[in-house]
């Protein structure tokens, strides 16, 4: 069924507002925000999420990397992992059915949403760790999870990444953010041409929410400045809990 040009469009901004308000990818929102208001099967809303995020990571990269909060070397050796784990986790949602993954997406929101609710900020860790063969190893090995997630349930992996960046190779949060919006791009990019081989991904209104999302993240970094992060978060994590049970009642009627 298709949706409206217009009512995209608000999707992406809302879904870019929150993700400038709070710090996090749009998939997390958009995916529910596709099945749930719109209609969307599960498989087409995961793969067109994963176009708009390619959109929207674009931005996000390209303001970071001005910045100088983009780690060249390490994004792309992580990228590199995060494409094959991609072709893993586009092939594993072709074999999986709509209800099935629906209830999968839906146990990643309600550890996002724990996440969010309970775990302190990520702190910087101190030296970026020097690359030498195992700390490539662990890049690989990053990037390999943070594509089988994204092409698996739609989303950029950020919520993924970024703590692994900060915790386990010794980035700051600022670069930890603009690295893993860079890895983004060619991730999610590749999840949604792997689906669109299957007849997954609407990129039309890929871009149509793409654009949104550029558009209404920028307030939303605004509108976070004048807000208490903590208690946003915890919001936030109740509307995920209870965006995770809509899911699954509706996979449970399916």
């Amino acid at each position: 069924m298709p949706v409206s040009i217009p009512r995209l469009g608000a999707a992406g901004v809302a879904v870019g507002v929150l993700s400038g308000l709070l710090g996090i990818g749009g998939g997390v929102v958009l995916v529910p925000l596709l099945v749930l208001l719109m209609g969307m099967a599960q498989k087409r809303a995961q793969a067109t999420s994963l176009a708009a995020i390619t959109l929207t990571a674009v931005a996000g990269a390209a303001s970071y990397g001005v910045a100088g909060d983009v780690v060249l070397v390490p994004a792309l050796v992580v990228a590199a992992g995060g494409i094959i784990g991609t072709l893993v986790g586009a092939e594993l949602v072709h074999r999986m059915s709509e209800r099935t993954l629906r209830i999968v997406f839906a146990a990643v929101m309600v550890v996002v949403a724990v996440r969010m609710a309970l775990a302190p900020p990520v702190e910087g860790a101190g030296e970026l760790a020097h690359l030498d063969p195992p700390v490539l190893a662990g890049y690989v090995g990053a990037g390999l999870l943070m594509g089988l997630l994204s092409a698996l349930v739609g989303i950029g992996g950020g919520v993924v990444m970024v703590p692994l960046l900060v915790l386990g190779f010794g980035f700051s949060p600022h670069e930890a953010q603009g690295t893993s919006l860079a890895i983004m791009v060619p991730v999610s990019l590749m999840g949604a041409w792997r689906h669109a081989r299957r007849g997954y991904t609407d990129w039309h209104a890929g871009l149509v929410l793409g654009l949104g999302g550029v558009l209404g993240a920028p307030l939303g970094a605004l509108l976070a400045q004048a807000a208490p992060e903590v208690w946003l978060q915890r919001l936030f994590a109740v509307l995920l809990v209870y965006s995770a049970v809509q899911l699954v009642l509706k996979a449970r009627k399916s």
